[in-house]
């Protein structure tokens, strides 16, 4: 079997997927699923985008392998071909080969070789989760999650190796801040009227939105980008900041909001009202991704935990996790998403790589968790 799984690995790695051009790989998942007694949907997202959903087993609830299709490009500084899998060790090297590639042959391969008999195995390979998750987005209004009962995602393990497993990911949100004001001649400056200290106010009170960290769990926000221009010999008139955010749920994007607002209304009155500052949601063409948290009582959790220790003779260690992914889109409408994946590392950077035997405790873990829930589910 981890002949096969690298092998696979290699293979997928052979095939370029930077979003938005994943329709190569596309076309061979669809022929490798088409070897399997599965049945095959596809998702359109966007032209010659396609989220590729299947299924196999009868039962009334479902377990979901979720993966995704896309990398992000090639960035300068690869040692080694990044389409070519070099395998050294046990450190198979490639672009995507950790995110996610290893966890799409994974995925693959669990669905290919199990059979439950009293659920439904599900597979969803979605595009774009590197950008801003259309086909994440896409499978959450579909009925094809509706019998699901929980979401396994083979996302990279960025802590505690196969241990670990995602039970809450951070929202995320940007946000347009607006400063406007009178313009002011350089034979009439006042600094109590430069807009400059308004922003300069605006940005350390941000400071009143932040929460103490503990562990990975951080809310903050932080100006990603200012622009401003004057007229010749005069201050600037308007002051264009944008602010990135790590939300802790339950906030969420749109009480964050709220929240921003209070800081720019504070900040005006600190002005004596002499300037104005509007606060927005940065426009997009999908929905910012929401906070979410499980349950330590989970049940589909306890499972997981389970196989953990049998397959690893180790304890599970369950960890919220500071970034977002096509998870917070399950985990935000309610659904069980639990994440586990390889060891590796150099995500998104050179020389990315993951380990081939991790890969293949975590497809045990896996499969073992399937079959654990295959029971649990039974009429």
């Amino acid at each position: 079997m981890a002949t096969e799984l690298e092998s696979l690995i290699r293979r997928l790695v052979s095939i370029p997927s930077p979003y938005p051009n994943e329709a190569q790989l596309t076309r061979y998942l669809t022929r490798y699923l088409q070897r399997t007694n599965c049945r095959t949907y596809f998702q359109r997202v966007a032209e010659n985008r396609h989220n590729i959903l299947a299924e196999k087993g009868t039962g009334q609830a479902s377990v979901l392998l979720y993966a995704h299709q896309d990398t992000v490009p090639v960035v300068p500084g690869w040692t080694t071909p990044p389409r070519k899998l070099t395998v050294t060790g046990d450190r198979a090297q490639g672009l995507g080969a950790w995110d996610m590639k290893a966890g799409l042959a994974i995925s693959l391969l669990l669905f290919s070789h199990l059979e439950p008999r009293n659920i439904k195995l599900k597979l969803a390979l979605c595009v774009d989760e590197e950008y801003i998750s259309r086909g994440g987005h896409a499978l959450i209004s579909s009925p094809f999650l509706k019998d699901v009962r929980s979401v396994i995602s083979l996302e990279p393990a960025f802590s505690h190796e196969e241990q670990g497993i995602v039970t809450g990911r951070i929202g995320r949100a940007v946000y347009v801040v607006t400063i406007t004001g009178k313009p002011l001649h350089f034979a009439f400056y006042d600094s109590g009227s430069d807009i400059n200290h308004a922003a300069a106010d605006f940005i350390k009170n941000l400071v009143k939105l932040n929460r103490a960290a503990r562990g990975t769990e951080r809310q903050f926000a932080f100006v990603r980008k200012i622009e401003s221009e004057s007229a010749g010999m005069s201050t600037p008139s308007s002051i264009r900041l944008e602010v990135d955010t790590s939300i802790l749920p339950p906030e969420s994007a749109d009480t964050f909001l709220s929240r921003l607002r209070s800081v720019a209304k504070q900040t005006e009155d600190m002005s004596g009202s002499v300037f104005r500052i509007s606060v927005e949601t940065w426009k997009r063409d999908t929905p910012f991704l929401e906070g979410y948290r499980i349950r330590n009582d989970n049940e589909f959790l306890r499972l997981l935990k389970q196989s953990i220790r049998k397959i690893t003779g180790k304890p599970a260690k369950p960890y919220f996790r500071s970034s977002v992914a096509d998870e917070n889109i399950f985990g935000s409408h309610g659904y069980t998403v639990l994440g586990l994946g390889p060891r590796g590392g150099n995500a998104h950077a050179p020389d990315e790589w993951v380990s081939v035997k991790s890969a293949m405790t975590v497809y045990n873990i896996v499969g073992d968790f399937i079959g654990r829930t295959d029971h649990k589910l039974r009429p």
